[in-house]
């Protein structure tokens, strides 16, 4: 008797449903431009380098040396903290990235085994106040040695410096080996806000 009513409700429900969807993609094209990482204006130059059995991780639960590789291996979701540098410690290696944009950049040999659900490695920075900005990739299935960055965008503010951070975030089970982690930095080249507003419009 009041199927129609159902139609009718179902009807706008799912024009409600599509108009959201449309909105937030069209949001996310908007912002995508003012999300990029920027370009290196000048080649990458090394800060750190961290190696197995020389290099101690900070956490000491559910890592160990392999050869020349650590094994991290979980069974639940969980977020492994392995390195921090105080982001002053960018400045006494490279003084210019005081001023200025800057580009960091997380590079490892990775190998992964039995991610079911996936895991990321990421690149981060905290703040004191709490703030913590963050980028990852993805580390997925079961693949031999390969080469994975993870690129930053860094803006140092010397009047408040941070963390700069790295670690792997399990999203489930599974293992995963890292070697040779580098950190390497570089000025970034930011597009011009007109530029951004063109592609905006």
């Amino acid at each position: 008797m009041f199927n129609w009513w159902d139609d009718l409700l179902a009807s706008i429900e799912a024009g409600i449903k599509a108009g959201i969807e449309s909105g937030l993609q069209s949001l996310a094209q908007t912002l995508a431009p003012l999300l990029q990482i920027p370009e290196a204006t000048a080649p990458f130059q090394r800060i750190a380098l961290f190696r197995a059995g020389v290099d101690q991780p900070i956490a000491g639960s559910g890592i160990r040396v392999e050869g020349a590789a650590w094994c991290l291996e979980s069974h639940w979701p969980q977020t492994i903290p392995l390195f921090e540098l105080p982001e002053a410690h960018l400045w006494l290696e490279v003084p210019s990235a005081q001023r200025g944009d800057q580009l960091l950049l997380c590079r490892a040999l990775v190998k992964t085994g039995r991610l079911p659900e996936g895991a990321q490695l990421f690149l981060s920075r905290s703040q004191p106040l709490g703030w913590t900005f963050s980028r990852t990739v993805s580390l997925v299935g079961d693949r031999d040695w390969h080469l994975r960055e993870v690129p930053f965008h860094l803006k140092p503010d010397p009047q408040s410096p941070g963390l700069i951070k790295i670690g792997v975030e399990f999203l489930g089970r599974g293992v995963v080996w890292l070697r040779d982690i580098e950190l390497l930095q570089a000025p970034a080249k930011l597009k011009p806000i007109t530029d951004v507003m063109d592609e905006l419009l």
